[in-house]
């Protein structure tokens, strides 16, 4: 079995992205599902709101960390080694970018991702 992680990040506005190693997670948009009691079992269900995509990567701080403060209709294309590829469009940044040690802590979001491959 093979297990899927992010390998690549390339931004409209910016470019490829110099990743750390093991520096991304991605969760494709989907429903968050709450389930709704009910007296009897077969009357049990859920209901369902909308979960927007999100990516966190660490960088090489290659970059000056302002370049992605100011971005909020961006598009993201993730590859995954596994030869997967999603779209995050219309992406937005969702607080100012933390500088560590050599490395940026970016997060996005968008509001619908689309699996490409």
């Amino acid at each position: 079995m093979k297990f899927f992680k992010v390998k690549r990040v390339i931004s409209a506005a910016l470019g490829e992205l110099p990743l750390k190693e093991k520096g991304g997670t991605f969760r494709p948009s989907s429903s968050k599902r709450e389930t709704q009691g009910a007296e009897v079992a077969e009357n049990i269900g859920f209901t369902e709101t909308p979960q927007a995509a999100e990516l966190k990567v660490t960088v090489n701080a290659s970059m000056d960390p302002s370049v992605f403060a100011d971005l909020s209709s961006d598009t993201l294309t993730i590859f995954l080694d596994g030869g997967g590829q999603h779209v995050m469009p219309r992406s937005w940044v969702t607080e100012p970018p933390e500088l560590g040690d050599g490395e940026i802590q970016v997060t996005f979001n968008c509001g619908k991702s689309q699996k490409l491959a």
